[in-house]
């Protein structure tokens, strides 16, 4: 198997198909929402991306939604196996497969929780509502992230200054959706707050305190 080593991390011809397979859905994205693409580049204004025109927003089941879904699946596990890429050197592709499907298997059972939780706390339209944000920001990680992955493999940065780099941005990006939900007048009274900062603690944070010590 033909190899390019860039940096520290060996380019194989499956890593390379599974860019190839982010660059796909990214274009299938920008044809299918058109214009309103741009906005999922830009922090400032990205509440362009939810209501692109005059009193029309997006829902949160869309073709987009999905295509967005399986890219943020390809390069979270990329992203990952970069990360711990020598510990399983000699695995890499079974260890990608394996976060695929550990990845998958955890989206699915924190929908289900969400759902169950929201019904029980009678919070099904308020999460309904944050979740519509929620993934749109988490559309926007996805692209970033594959830049960031392009960036990282055919860039030239130091392999030892990922982790605090990636740290930094992951940090960036959580401040951010909190800001924007906050600012979105969606978490109303004491009440509302401390379920959401519950929920950001049980359904965002722990997950990957949990896959990383899966993962070491």
């Amino acid at each position: 198997m033909s190899e390019l080593e860039i940096i520290d991390f060996p380019i194989q011809n499956w890593i390379k198909i599974i860019i190839v397979l982010g660059t796909v859905l990214i274009l299938l994205s920008r044809l299918y929402i058109g214009d309103r693409f741009q906005y999922l580049f830009s922090f400032w204004n990205i509440h362009r991306y939810f209501h692109y025109k005059s009193g029309e927003t997006i829902s949160l089941l869309t073709p987009n939604n999905v295509i967005m879904f399986f890219l943020r699946l390809l390069t979270t596990s990329l992203f990952i196996l970069i990360l711990f890429q020598n510990k399983y050197q000699a695995t890499q592709k079974e260890f990608f497969i394996k976060l695929i499907i550990g990845l998958s298997i955890l989206i699915l059972l924190k929908f289900l929780t969400e759902k169950i939780l929201s019904f029980l706390f009678r919070f099904k339209k308020k999460l309904k509502e944050i979740n519509r944000f929620r993934i749109g920001i988490k559309n926007l990680f996805a692209v970033h992230l594959y830049c960031y992955l392009i960036i990282i493999i055919f860039g030239g940065i130091s392999f030892d200054k990922i982790d605090n780099i990636s740290l930094a941005l992951i940090i960036l990006y959580n401040v951010f959706y909190l800001k924007f939900i906050l600012n979105k007048y969606l978490i109303r009274g004491f009440k509302a707050l401390v379920y959401f900062i519950l929920y950001i603690c049980t359904f965002e944070i722990a997950p990957v305190f949990g896959v990383i010590y899966l993962i070491k």
